[in-house]
């Protein structure tokens, strides 16, 4: 007992000096960029024209990005495929973002597509930035730089931190006139400034050359500004609070059964010490599952520039999903016994490795529900740095894992479960009917339009485990066996191509549409929702604070129009619109007043109440509202 004591402090003293680490990795300076990345970047700053005694005087910073021989970048637009590069900027920590111009590329067949035309970049490109600055103001602009550098061979996401600074005479600085890609910076402005307000320069959005960049010009407004992140002190603090919640929201629903596959683990042993053994092993490999996830999301949201949830956005991932859970409840009823991970009591594989998938599946399951306090952390931890990513995913799983490690150090909890028997038969079939209940959770988020060929593909996978299970067993040949098996899994990847196109838009709310939102934007209101299908708590507001009967009356006291867009699938220019918003996950409800504030909405996040949304109303819409 004393031993295992000691192995739990020790566990705890680890995950403290990983935070800490990860902590003081994110508090460091940036670093210089690593020399073996395959692309370099170097500064130049111009003025335009002659400069002004009193006044703004036009600048131009080029951005030269020079790319290693026998590597490619995708350019902005990248075209059918491809991650586009792309220049995030702030003037200063908390300035607002900066419009940037990219070259258009060269027109190529894709290295690993040929089939797909690409717009890539070679060589060194220059990224323009235009600029105003007054005699005197000192210049400070702090970004990411994210690209897909690309050989004939592989492609890496990768990022650097750039920064220019300039706090001299402005006529010091050389002419861009006379430069040689002043006439191609020229076309871009020129271009840029004959397109309509919301054709956005965000990064993704740029699907016609020179857009304009008023969503880059967005200052939203939020109505809880106490929660906004402003840094990563306090981004720790929220992350490990909503990780602590996320154990409470609706979706912790369908993965309860999953952390009752805990008890069984406890409850099957008949020694009292083993028993307690069994409980703290379990809490342990749950919460390492846990924090595993995290972190992988955490580095896949930062390498890939993905939001969060925003893998449910795949009809392919949810019916991956559908089909796991859907193969673990039959195990459960007695159909066939799965090979790795198996929940019924008196399982013959490893405690800890089920434990530990246990604890991935329930937090990738639990990953649609954004919670309280999540929203204004994702919205500015996803900008940051790679390691301040991973510190902030890794508090958000430490909290999410709280009460399990909790029990793992007050393993005398154990005693609290009752004796093996045959009510275990009984729970495991209860936890079979949790798991049949979370695939028709999943099953809904999935387009009305394959649901059928879904409900096809658990058909086959019923039959393949019912082969299994039924046709073979350890008492036949291994060749049996073998073929079998391999039958099984045909049959489920035959049925996996029954899957058909993702549904039409919704019909209850005005779809988003860019060409509707330019017109309406300044001349009339518009509140704008940010739902998806695999957001439960965005179909909750939808039942509750946006329901039909406070639409209506919101309509008639406002005169609102309502736009939806929707996040189910992946749309061009949804996720750069709510990124532009400061979010990185939803739900989102924007109100744009009509006139001259229509460029400052006002951004509720995350669950709220009818109430708070006529608070926000008020003070969006109501005359003089947005003022200083």
């Amino acid at each position: 007992m004393i031993a295992n004591h000691s192995r739990l402090r020790r566990a705890a003293l680890a995950a403290l000096l990983v935070v800490s680490a990860l902590t003081a990795l994110a508090s460091a300076p940036l670093r210089a960029q690593d020399a073996t990345e395959p692309f370099s970047t170097k500064w130049a700053l111009f003025r335009v024209g002659e400069a002004a005694r009193s006044g703004p005087t036009p600048l131009v910073a080029v951005l030269w990005l020079t790319l290693e021989e026998g590597f490619h970048a995708y350019a902005n637009p990248p075209g059918a495929t491809g991650m586009p590069t792309s220049l995030r900027l702030r003037e200063g920590e908390a300035g607002p973002p900066l419009a940037v111009l990219y070259p258009p590329g060269t027109q190529e067949p894709d290295v690993f597509e040929p089939k797909l035309t690409v717009n890539t970049y070679h060589g060194t490109v220059p990224l323009f930035v235009p600029l105003e600055l007054d005699p005197g103001e000192r210049l400070d602009l702090r970004g990411t730089l994210a690209l897909a550098a690309c050989s004939d061979k592989n492609c890496w996401p990768l990022r650097a931190e750039v920064a220019l600074t300039h706090d001299g005479p402005l006529a010091e600085l050389p002419d861009a006139q006379f430069t040689f890609w002043f006439p191609l910076y020229s076309s871009l402005t020129a271009a840029d400034q004959t397109l309509d307000p919301l054709a956005a320069a965000a990064p993704g959005l740029e699907t016609r050359p020179g857009a304009a960049a008023v969503l880059a010009r967005l200052e939203p407004r939020y109505l809880a500004p106490g929660l906004e992140v402003t840094g990563l002190g306090l981004a720790l603090v929220l992350a490990f609070l909503a990780g602590l919640v996320l154990n409470f929201m609706p979706c912790v629903l369908p993965v309860v059964s999953l952390k009752l596959s805990g008890l069984l683990a406890g409850g099957a042993e008949a020694d009292p010490g083993a028993r307690i053994r069994a409980f703290r092993e379990h809490n342990l490999y749950f919460s390492a599952g846990v924090l595993l996830y995290f972190l992988a999301l955490g580095g896949a949201l930062a390498a890939l520039g993905l939001a969060w949830g925003q893998l449910f956005q795949s009809p392919a991932v949810v019916l991956g999903l559908t089909v796991a859970v859907f193969a673990l409840a039959l195990s459960l009823f007695g159909l066939y016994s799965l090979p790795v991970v198996d929940l019924k009591a008196g399982r013959s594989g490893s405690p800890r490795a089920q434990a530990l998938f246990t604890g991935v599946l329930a937090t990738l399951l639990a990953t649609p529900c954004s919670g309280p306090f999540l929203g204004g952390v994702l919205g500015w931890v996803l900008l940051q740095r790679p390691e301040v990513v991973l510190a902030v995913f890794l508090s958000l799983g430490l909290g999410m894992a709280s009460p399990f490690l909790l029990m793992a150090a007050r393993p005398g909890l154990a005693r609290l479960l009752p004796r093996p028997g045959a009510w275990m038969r009984h729970l495991e079939r209860g936890v079979g009917f949790f798991l049949l209940g979370t695939c028709v959770y999943l099953l809904s988020i999935l387009p009305g339009d394959t649901l059928v060929p879904a409900l096809a593909l658990l058909w086959a996978v019923g039959l393949a485990a019912w082969m299994w299970g039924g046709w073979t067993g350890l008492s036949d040949p291994p060749l049996r066996r073998a073929l079998v098996r391999a039958a099984a899994l045909a049959v489920v990847a035959a049925a996996w191509f029954l899957l058909l196109a993702p549904a039409g838009p919704r019909a209850d709310w005005e779809p988003y549409d860019e060409a509707a939102f330019r017109a309406a934007l300044g001349n009339e209101p518009v509140l704008l929702d940010f739902t998806a299908d695999w957001c439960p708590n965005c179909k909750l507001l939808e039942h509750t604070a946006l329901a039909p009967e406070n639409l209506a009356r919101w309509q008639r006291r406002w005169g609102l129009r309502l736009m939806q867009v929707d996040m189910t699938r992946e749309t061009p220019g949804h996720l750069e619109l709510l990124r532009a918003l400061g979010s990185q996950s939803i739900p989102v409800v924007a109100v744009f007043p009509a006139g001259a504030d229509s460029l400052r909405p006002l951004v509720l996040r995350d669950l709220f109440t009818s109430g708070q949304m006529d608070a926000a109303l008020q003070e969006a819409l109501a005359p003089g509202a947005g003022q200083p």
